[in-house]
């Protein structure tokens, strides 16, 4: 299965970036999931937790807002949030 990039940007600058199998996202109009080759999609983020899967694990992080932006080869997440990992 072919990777899709993933990074997360915040005002003090990269807090994450990797390679993912999937990448599950709250907006204001459900959950999307953003994978290789997906439809592009923007969307607001709302208070939720982030998926974020790899084949060997899986790791979530605690979001309050921001914007997400998924194309068929990467997925962007701009916020303002201090992230924690649950």
């Amino acid at each position: 299965m072919k990777k899709i990039n993933f990074k997360i940007i915040t005002p003090n600058g990269i807090f994450q970036e990797s390679k993912a199998d999937s990448v599950t996202v709250k907006t204001k109009f459900g959950y999307r999931v953003a994978q290789y080759a997906i439809t592009p999609f923007v969307g607001i983020i709302v208070p939720s937790i982030l998926h974020i899967k790899n084949e060997k694990e899986t790791y979530q992080l605690q979001i309050k807002s921001g914007i997400v932006y998924a194309n068929k080869f990467e997925v962007l997440i701009f916020t303002e949030d201090k992230l924690v990992f649950t």
